[in-house]
């Protein structure tokens, strides 16, 4: 399913698609249920309670967060904000641009009952709906709209909170991880908390483990920092590598939070064979450490994802397939580059937006100084800074630019291999291999994104053979 995905030949009966969008509306029945219980007529007796108001407006902004994901999706997908009969079936929204505002309108809506960080510090509140959130909330789904001023407005309430602030670049390696849980950065975090009493507590991390682990069964033993047990799926693409280490540098302190050269892997990280190989001459002769099959890594261009790595060190000790990490829903970045993107959109006039542009090129450490807001320097901090956050494809579509960034998607799979047990050299030495790089594009030809259909995930085969209502998106 997800080489599918990625390779942009996915139809209506893939899996991950289907599972995905019924994840969404089953968010959304969980908010229609609380806020249909107490929007009644004749109202509810604690209608009124202040707490009860709050609870309203956190699922108001959640619904609306759910739908805003369904939008960027499916495009049209419908707006429930009801409880449906069991029996109904919805039509298509009117248009995306509907659903984008109904999602910010229901933001508007809940946050004059919703609380708010009281300081930088009170990080416990990145793990509630906040009104701050909620403004983030308004102006993605504004932005993704077009309306570069509402979206401009929106963001910048988050900003001018005061509340929030990028951790420092030498603690970036945290986010996502035990380390960086709730930090200042955090505007809102899906908290994980163990119970050991529950059973089959670790599905509420579906494949956590193996998805963002390296491929431990290819590698002759994992560093003392990692886990085992991983597919190896989550690596950085050339493109992404080369983009880094061009402009912010090998030494810069994003490079090093997000990913890991081959030599940091074998040389930096701790193994249980250091124990007799002391030296750096004695590592690069130890056939204890390294990629020792003979295939190599698959999909992997040389460089190791560190960013989202499921790490010893998030393990709960009772339970090794579980982390005890929160899910980052958004932070404090992206909504600095939100708000200088619609800076570059439609000016920026009291520099505000190159202030928040700065602010994240800085706390990278990038050797390439910013110093314009403009649209170009935008997308190359989005590109760089929110890798692996989930927002890329939403960005590229909305830029105009997925066909020609992702025209070769599936089209380049090299293994990375190791010279010493695929050639039996004396030392570690990493290669591509790349005999079998376009294996995707022989078996399937033509695949690749598509202007006009690939912008838009299809509708699921199953939510269509039940609602014949659904329109399914051009060219599925």
């Amino acid at each position: 399913s997800g080489n599918e995905i990625q390779s942009f030949r996915a139809t209506s009966n893939n899996g991950c698609i289907a599972g995905t969008y019924e994840a969404y509306y089953y968010i959304i029945n969980a908010c229609n249920q609380l806020i249909c219980n107490y929007e009644t007529e004749p109202a509810h007796p604690l209608a009124s309670d202040s707490e009860v108001k709050r609870c309203v407006a956190e699922a108001r902004v959640i619904r609306a967060y759910a739908h805003l994901l369904l939008a960027l999706g499916w495009g049209t997908p419908p707006i429930i904000d009801y409880m449906m009969a069991a029996d109904e079936k919805p039509y298509n929204s009117e248009s995306q641009e509907k659903v984008l505002q109904w999602c910010a309108d229901e933001c508007d809506n809940a946050i004059s009952n919703l609380q708010s960080k009281s300081s930088v510090t009170d990080v416990a509140k990145s793990l509630v709906i906040t009104k701050e959130f909620a403004y983030a909330v308004k102006g993605k789904a504004l932005i993704n709209k077009k309306d570069y001023s509402g979206a401009k407005a929106a963001l910048y309430e988050v900003i001018k909170s005061g509340k929030y602030q990028l951790v420092d670049g030498a603690d970036m390696k945290n986010l996502n991880h035990i380390g960086g849980k709730a930090s200042t950065e955090a505007v809102f975090e899906l908290a994980y908390n163990w119970e050991g009493s529950l059973g089959n507590y670790y599905r509420s991390q579906p494949n956590f483990r193996p998805l963002w682990n390296w491929r431990s069964s290819r590698m002759a033993a994992m560093p003392g920092e990692c886990d085992g047990n991983g597919w190896g799926w989550c690596n950085p693409s050339k493109k992404f590598v080369d983009k880094i280490l061009e402009y912010d540098g090998y030494d810069s302190n994003r490079r090093k939070a997000w990913i890991k050269s081959y030599d940091e892997v074998l040389y930096d990280m701790s193994y249980l064979s250091d124990a007799t190989c002391t030296t750096k001459e004695a590592k690069e002769a130890d056939k204890n450490r390294g990629i020792n099959h003979g295939e190599g890594l698959y999909g992997h261009c040389g460089y190791f994802m560190w960013k989202r790595l499921f790490r010893a060190e998030d393990r709960v000790a009772s339970d090794g397939n579980v982390a005890d990490w929160n899910l980052t829903i958004m932070r404090y970045a992206e909504v600095l580059l939100l708000y200088a993107e619609c800076c570059a959109q439609v000016g920026d006039g009291d520099g505000e937006g190159l202030k928040a542009l700065k602010a994240v090129n800085e706390r990278a450490g990038s050797q390439t100084s910013v110093t314009a807001c403009d649209m170009a320097t935008v997308k190359t901090e989005k590109f760089l800074e929110c890798w692996l956050d989930g927002t890329r494809f939403q960005d590229l579509v909305r830029w105009g630019d997925a066909a020609t960034e992702l025209g070769n998607g599936g089209h380049y799979y090299p293994n990375f291999c190791d010279a010493m047990f695929t050639m039996s050299e004396s030392k570690h030495r990493g290669y591509l291999e790349e005999a079998d790089a376009t294996w995707c594009v022989d078996l399937y030809p033509g695949i690749g994104f598509k202007a006009g259909k690939n912008e838009v995930f299809p509708f699921p085969f199953v939510e269509i053979q039940v609602n014949p209502n659904i329109t399914q998106n051009p060219g599925y």
